[in-house]
């Protein structure tokens, strides 16, 4: 393969990897849940 065509790769795999990235849904760690439970004791 000619030095063009490996540069072309890369370019489309990584234009691919960010686009996939982009769409996948990481939810922001900055909500925090907190419950409070009561305990019955018997």
């Amino acid at each position: 393969m000619k030095n063009k065509y490996i540069i072309y790769f890369f370019a489309i795999v990584t234009i691919i990897l960010f686009a996939a990235l982009y769409m996948i849904e990481i939810p922001s760690p900055s909500v925090i849940i907190s419950e409070k439970y009561t305990l019955n004791f018997k």
